[in-house]
């Protein structure tokens, strides 16, 4: 991968509305909440410009209403939106922009939600230790989402 993640920073705003764009269910009010720096945790992949970032927010994952929650105990954070730049996929930023949020908190159990049928998205997620926590019917307007889990590493 050629780049580096950061946080993000206000001057990133334009690109990364962009970047959002590529999201099937993008969370506009998230996405500016991050940026003025009042709603959780936002890193950016940066090659020569922002090429993908990774939004995470404290607290539980979104499941639909009659699903079971998970129970993580401890400090839980849920990844709301991570995207990489179609140009810029398969050079390791989404794996950075991971790598960089594990470290920013270790000690947090992260959640997050995916198509089943990303096989890629799946992928990456497995190879950071991600499992199925819950089927999540309909979750993806009408379309069947997964939640996933990764828990913190046993010292």
């Amino acid at each position: 991968m050629s780049g580096r993640v950061r946080r993000a920073v206000p001057a990133d705003a334009a690109a990364l509305r962009a970047l959002q764009r590529y999201l099937p269910s993008p969370a506009p009010a998230l996405l500016d909440a991050a940026l003025a720096g009042t709603l959780g945790d936002l890193f950016v992949a940066v090659a020569d410009a922002p090429v993908g970032y990774v939004l995470a927010v404290d607290g539980d994952p979104p499941v639909p209403s009659g699903a079971r929650s998970i129970a993580t105990g401890g400090s839980q954070r849920h990844i709301a939106e991570l995207v990489v730049a179609p140009s810029a996929r398969r050079r390791g930023h989404a794996s950075a922009l991971l790598a960089t949020l594990l470290a920013d908190r270790p000690d947090a159990t992260l959640t997050l939600t995916v198509d089943p049928n990303n096989t890629a998205a799946r992928a990456l997620y497995d190879r950071f230790g991600f499992t199925v926590a819950q089927e999540l019917p309909g979750f993806f307007d009408g379309d069947p989402g997964l939640l996933l889990v990764r828990r913190p590493r046993a010292e």
